[in-house]
């Protein structure tokens, strides 16, 4: 990886090859660094457990990356769309943009607001 060490992941061997290329990518396309703040999450992790099933986090198929909203909610988005990046979720009251590239059963293509 050219912008990104593996001590930003909380696991970076459970990370997905092509996230992390499409990740890279987006950082070349948005210009500036990017904060990580969660990547992946076993499926015991209290997150992924009170959920029905476990989500992207639990396969290294996701991040969530820090936005502090306006223009630069929008450039990040943009650059993850331009990277490849079909699963989007962005919270405005938690300032994070959730980054994935699926798992089985779900969507392909969503963006989605917390």
């Amino acid at each position: 990886m050219k912008y990104f060490k593996e001590t930003e992941f909380n696991n970076f061997k459970m990370m997905d090859k092509k996230l992390l290329a499409m990740l890279d990518n987006m950082r070349e396309l948005y210009g500036y660094p990017i904060k990580i703040t969660s990547s992946y999450r076993s499926p015991e992790h209290s997150i992924e457990a009170a959920k029905q099933e476990p989500g992207e986090h639990s396969y290294g198929a996701a991040v969530d990356i820090v936005s502090d909203g306006g223009g630069k909610t929008f450039r990040l988005v943009k650059a993850a769309i331009e990277a490849g990046f079909t699963r989007i979720g962005i919270s405005r009251k938690k300032g994070f943009i959730h980054l994935g590239i699926g798992y089985p059963g779900a969507p392909a293509k969503t963006i989605w607001t917390y």
